[in-house]
């Protein structure tokens, strides 16, 4: 009997892909991309997705639970690289067509293609209404409220301290703030 000595722990073992078995999963992903991306066999896209599948496939087997069948976790592979190709495809001729739309007389700068993300004039309109939508609600409210609801979430102080510099214990200041809250939620209708 030999003693169970701990010492270097094993590498995970891999199971080694055959040179047969990757040839015969090359033709199911060269059929799966072509697919997937409408081209011909030879195209070189399905050979740069092929390769791409593979390598993950090959790369990631230690990750195939033992028992499940390799060839449709291959195939999942294939489809998903083929459609991220096809999503790359999308963007690219979207930047392209951008670019011809673009008068030859004047250079587009790349800056110039990507969306504002400030808000347009009718967010900014909305925004302003909602803030005096608030702050009439806010000046509805009962002092001791508006107070403890100003502290907390424009000044940012903690419960505790908000107890600490109105002089009140802890549960009239948590009563405070949902009481506010939910008059405030009601009166500006959100």
């Amino acid at each position: 009997m030999t003693p169970n000595v701990p010492g270097p722990k094993a590498p995970p073992q891999t199971a080694a892909v055959s040179p047969e078995e990757t040839a015969s999963l090359r033709q199911i992903v060269v059929a799966v991309v072509a697919c997937v991306l409408g081209e011909r066999r030879d195209h070189p896209d399905v050979e740069d997705c092929t390769h791409e599948a593979l390598s993950r496939a090959i790369e990631g087997r230690s990750r195939l639970r033992d028992g499940e069948p390799l060839r449709p976790w291959v195939i999942g592979i294939a489809r998903h690289v083929a459609l991220d190709a096809l999503r790359s495809r999308k963007r690219t001729r979207r930047v392209e067509a951008r670019m011809e739309t673009a008068s030859d007389d004047t250079p587009t700068a790349w800056l110039d293609l990507v969306p504002d993300p400030s808000p347009g004039p009718e967010e900014r309109t909305a925004s302003a209404e909602r803030a005096t939508r608030l702050e009439r609600a806010l000046g509805s409210l009962p002092e001791e409220q508006r107070r403890a609801l100003v502290m907390f979430h424009v000044e940012g102080l903690g419960y505790q301290d908000i107890c600490k510099r109105l002089g009140v214990p802890l549960g009239t200041v948590a009563t405070w703030l949902a009481r506010g809250r939910r008059l405030l939620a009601e009166t500006v209708g959100e």
